[in-house]
């Protein structure tokens, strides 16, 4: 993990992301980020402190609360209700970090296996390829397939 990638992933936070329970927004860290006068050491610092979070060195007493977050219920309009969970933005960009150190390592491991890791619109692309085989393929192919299920 280096300054680069921490760097990659404060900005590729969307526009307007929400802050977590402490406020700090995605927008905040990279305002600080981009500062001219402390921006570079503020990136140091942070590189350094998402190497102690994935390293798995967050003091015990704190780890409820960083790991934690806020729930909050929406109605849905279907009905029922949809939880929503709204954790602190310094443990989202850890995660960020994490997955993409995680991605690079094991891309190449499941692409032969499956469209979700390392593979942009992967999932998409199989839903599409799925959605057009049943829509005209073959009946008896159709109802294989559901048999197989």
């Amino acid at each position: 993990m280096d300054e680069s990638e921490v760097r990659k992933a404060i900005i590729s936070f969307p526009s307007g992301s929400a802050g977590g329970p402490d406020g700090v927004r995605p927008r905040h860290i990279r305002d600080m980020m981009l500062c001219q006068e402390s921006g570079a050491d503020f990136l140091s610092a942070l590189t350094d402190f998402v190497k102690l979070v994935i390293a798995g060195h967050c003091p015990t007493d704190i780890s409820p609360v960083f790991f934690g977050g806020r729930l909050l219920a929406l109605n849905r309009k279907t009905g029922g209700i949809r939880p929503i969970a709204i954790c602190r933005t310094l443990r989202r960009l850890a995660s960020k970090c994490a997955n993409s150190f995680g991605i690079k390592k094991l891309s190449s491991y499941f692409y032969l296996h499956q469209l979700g890791i390392g593979t942009p619109g992967g999932c998409e692309a199989a839903v599409h390829s799925a959605r057009r085989y049943i829509q005209g393929g073959p009946k008896v192919h159709i109802s294989i397939c559901l048999m197989l299920n």
